[in-house]
């Protein structure tokens, strides 16, 4: 700056009580910025200080409107199988359970139907063993089905035999019968009450049987006597009551051809009577075959026993044939005997 303009400034003087006094002008400079934080800062830690209640206005609650809804239509609920979809898993359920209930629907009548065969047989089984005449006598196709199922009793019987010893074992006594059966004897074995007994024939009585012996022991044969075997009551199923009657007038007529084979064993003749009647009771038995295995066994022994007695004149063979078919019937007789008691 220039003198000249050094001497055209202005200049303010200043006096008191009349004196002069200097004034020098300064600037202020202020920083705002930090005197606002100063001042923020200030003001917070006054109002934390301060305590104000808060006063607020009452205000009026405004009641709101309810809103209706008009010509509104409930929405039925559908089934619940229904809402899970129309998809295979449905499907697939569905299959199972109408599968399921068929099924036990299906057992449960077939199970029924069947029970219904089963008490009938029962029934009729029961009724035809209680009441086999009056089975018997029913016409037609009930008769028929009425005898298919025939208990029969078997009478107990007293047979004269010939016996050969008493073995402790079947061993043994399978020894001495095939001894015997190379000296031509026939032979059967019985094990009764432990023991085992063996026979080599049969008679029509006691006397016949001690007669025999005797004639037996003079051929050589010393371990032998003769006794009475008793056979106690059996039964067997037949198919018929008619069946029934044949074989008991088989059973009788056993004992006229075992004596008529003890007769021919000690040098006698066949009563041709007795020899007639034999073939013509074995040929009405065609009449009512037989379907049961034991009872067709019994038949079988007899027959062969009457067909070889017709042959036994002067024939050793024959004569063997009938003590051996009449020793095997009583060998079934007695065993069905035993399963009966």
């Amino acid at each position: 700056m220039t003198k000249k303009e050094n001497s055209q400034r202005s200049t303010i003087k200043i006096k008191l009580n009349g004196k002069e006094r200097p004034f020098e002008e300064k600037t202020v400079v202020h920083d705002w910025q930090a005197a606002s934080e100063e001042t923020s800062a200030a003001s917070s830690e006054e109002m934390l200080e301060e305590e104000f209640e808060w006063i607020l206005p009452d205000e009026e609650e405004t009641e709101i409107p309810e809103f209706k809804i008009n010509h509104h239509t409930e929405s039925k609920k559908r089934p619940y199988f229904h809402r899970v979809g129309n998809g295979p898993f449905k499907w697939g359920i569905k299959k199972l359970v109408v599968s399921f209930v068929l099924a036990i629907t299906v057992g449960i009548l077939l199970g029924t139907f069947v029970l219904e065969i089963m008490k009938k047989e029962d029934i009729q089984a029961t009724t035809t063993a209680r009441n086999p005449v009056a089975a018997a006598d029913k016409p037609g196709e009930e008769k028929e089905k009425a005898n298919a199922s025939y208990k029969a009793k078997l009478p107990a019987m007293s047979v004269p035999v010939l016996q050969a010893g008493v073995y402790s074992s079947n061993e043994n006594a399978e020894s001495a019968a095939k001894e015997l059966d190379n000296q031509n004897y026939a032979t059967t074995i019985l094990e009764m009450d432990g023991k085992y007994s063996l026979f080599i024939g049969v008679a029509g009585d006691l006397q016949e049987a001690k007669s025999w012996e005797k004639n037996v022991k003079e051929s050589g044969l010393a371990d032998v006597w003769a006794k009475e075997l008793s056979i106690g009551e059996g039964s067997i199923q037949l198919a018929s009551k008619e069946q029934a009657e044949q074989i008991l007038k088989e059973i009788n007529y056993y004992n006229s051809i075992a004596a008529e084979a003890v007769k021919v064993e000690m040098g006698g003749n066949v009563n041709e009577k007795v020899l007639q009647a034999g073939l013509q009771l074995i040929d009405s038995q065609k009449d009512a075959t037989y379907q049961n295995k034991e009872a067709v066994n019994l038949h079988e022994k007899l027959q062969t026993a009457v067909k070889s007695l017709e042959k036994s004149s002067g024939n050793q063979d024959e004569i063997l044939k009938v003590q051996q078919a009449l020793l095997d019937y009583m060998t079934i007789y007695y065993q069905l005997s035993s399963q009966s008691s």
